[in-house]
């Protein structure tokens, strides 16, 4: 499926693949992954970018295995994993920040089982300290080292890629790290140009969102099974 919805461009010579909310759902992202490989094994000579718009982690049945796959990196591809905001929230678990019990309740519990910790019947501020250092035992130090080092935004050509979306009518060198991996409105409902524009996942669609000034490509996996990428070459978009 092709759209010239924008006249953004990616400049000549590169590829990006683009996607959205994974969630946990390794079986919905390695096909994706596979599909970029095959490509960069037959265009050596083009510069190749995989770029994930966040959230990775919670809700789906396999964190562990996401994150173990991503560090492994794409072959013959530039993989750039954007922050959103569960990964923000996993850290402050981790690290025992003030949000730390919040990442329990929306999609944590799943991230847990998945490194083999077992969740009491009923999780109070009691348990949270036994199961953190739990985590903290099983937590690979590549895992951690991993989710640290994911930046906010990436820019390629006149596309940037965020995890929630920016801040109206502020530029984009002062938007904050919070409205980047937390935003909705007034971002949704901006109708205006940005100085780019915007890639991001975050608020789930039923269908991918390309509009003039942003595109949204969360199809909402962790619910739906349906993860959702999108190809830019020059000023051609394809989605998967």
């Amino acid at each position: 499926m092709r759209s010239n919805a924008t006249v953004a461009r990616i400049p000549p010579g590169q590829v990006v693949t683009a996607i959205g909310d994974v969630h946990g759902h390794l079986a919905l992202l390695e096909p994706i992954l596979a599909r970029a490989e095959r490509r960069a094994a037959t265009e050596p000579a083009s510069r190749h970018v995989v770029v994930l718009l966040g959230d990775v982690v919670d809700r789906g049945p396999d964190t562990r295995g996401v994150i173990e796959r991503l560090c492994r990196g794409v072959r013959g591809c530039e993989l750039v994993a954007l922050r959103g905001n569960h990964e923000d929230a996993m850290l402050a678990f981790l690290t025992g920040g003030e949000e730390r019990m919040h990442w329990l309740s929306y999609g944590g519990i799943e991230t847990l089982l998945s490194y083999g910790i077992e969740i009491p019947d009923r999780l109070t501020a009691a348990f949270e300290g036994e199961v953190r250092r739990a985590l903290a035992d099983r937590f690979p130090g590549h895992h951690l080292r991993f989710l640290e080092a994911m930046p906010h935004s990436v820019t390629i050509g006149d596309y940037l890629f965020v995890h929630a979306g920016v801040r109206p009518g502020r530029s984009l060198a002062d938007q904050s790290p919070d409205d980047l991996v937390w935003i909705r409105e007034p971002f949704l409902s901006w109708r205006e140009p940005f100085e780019k524009v915007v890639v991001h996942g975050h608020t789930p669609v039923r269908e991918p969102e390309l509009l003039p000034n942003r595109i949204n490509l969360d199809t909402g996996a962790f619910a739906t099974g349906r993860l959702t990428a999108a190809v830019l070459e020059e000023d051609k978009i394809t989605l998967v």
